[in-house]
């Protein structure tokens, strides 16, 4: 198992920040599919174990709640639904986004460009994943 360190944008009332957290991969993640499997993979579980694991008790400071505001949404960060994430859309989905140039993976700053670019977890830093957005009055 490697941990690598994943930029993550944070919205803070005082600038848009990167912040970075650390995820688990296995070993025999070679190619940037893969990696983008695992990564998806990790998410999923996070996303659907934070759902079961609500803490109904949650009250934020006056802080947490301008940092909220910033970004457009004051929540708990639970799933009120009672579907969770599936994964195997949740994959498909990644995948298709990076061939269609909607999301971009940075290896070390450097933009990844093929699924099946060769990759070795132990000489990686860090991991960027940028989603894109299109601009109004554009048309695709």
């Amino acid at each position: 198992m490697i941990e690598l360190n994943v930029n993550v944008k944070s919205i803070s009332n005082k600038k848009n920040k990167i912040k970075t957290i650390k995820i688990p991969y296995n070993d025999d993640v070679s190619d940037v599919r893969a990696l983008i499997m695992e990564t998806v993979k990790y998410c999923v579980e996070s996303y659907n174990q934070r759902a079961e694991n609500v803490d109904v008790l949650s009250v934020f400071s006056k802080e947490q709640i301008d940092d909220k505001a910033m970004s457009g949404k004051i929540a708990f960060g639970v799933n009120y639904g009672e579907n969770k994430a599936d994964l195997q859309k949740a994959e498909d989905d990644a995948i298709e986004a990076f061939n269609d140039g909607v999301a971009v993976l940075l290896i070390d700053d450097e933009r990844a460009e093929d699924l099946d670019q060769k990759i070795d977890l132990k000489n990686i830093g860090s991991l960027t994943f940028i989603k894109l957005i299109m601009l109004a009055g554009r048309m695709w």
